[in-house]
């Protein structure tokens, strides 16, 4: 498989999705720090460790990607894979025995640069994600979850073909979690 692939006609030309190489590390932080400042409420240690050594945490284990969409202006969004391990607390139990399995991973750091939003590159990263995660990464399901305060995160899931599983509302986080319908993404214009 190609590292690059050319997303849909509906986006710039320029716009493609890869999976990181060390050379795109530091820019796919910047963006993800600026999404977590601007976005998420800062950075949580507990939660966004990987952050700090994205090599570590998506580059080198088996079963784990790291994607960057780039565009003229250089990295403007990512997406990462890696096997879903729920900690339950928070989590319900029942949830983490559904998901806490090895052919499952769980979708993470789906974050676009807000200039870069509403020009179909969350869909491109979540598609190229989903592929990886069912072709090279060898996982049957895909898990994700998202903190519905923030805005357009709730409906850009629901705009793709998910299935909620489980709604925590009104705890902390607006956490709303998700299993992708991996058939029917792939099938999807713009994913």
């Amino acid at each position: 498989m190609s590292r690059q692939h050319e997303v849909g006609t509906d986006r710039p030309s320029s716009l493609t999705v890869t999976i990181a190489a060390p050379a795109d590390l530091a820019e796919a932080e910047t963006v993800m720090r600026d999404v977590l400042r601007a976005d998420l409420g800062g950075y949580r240690p507990q939660w966004h460790r990987d952050i700090d050594d994205l090599e570590a945490a998506y580059l080198r284990p088996p079963g784990c990607v790291l994607l960057v969409a780039r565009d003229a202006a250089g990295v403007v969004g990512t997406a990462a894979v890696r096997p879903c391990v729920l900690a339950s607390p928070p989590n319900p139990e029942w949830l983490a025995r559904e998901y806490n399995r090895p052919d499952v991973c769980q979708l993470v750091r789906v974050w676009v640069a807000a200039g870069a939003r509403r020009g179909g590159v969350g869909r491109a990263l979540v598609g190229r994600a989903v592929a990886w995660s069912v072709g090279p990464g060898g996982y049957r399901r895909v898990y994700l979850h998202t903190d519905a305060g923030v805005p357009g995160a709730e409906n850009f899931w629901r705009s793709l073909p998910t299935r909620e599983v489980h709604d925590c509302r009104p705890d902390p986080f607006n956490t709303v979690h998700f299993e992708v319908d991996v058939e029917a993404l792939l099938r999807a214009p713009g994913c």
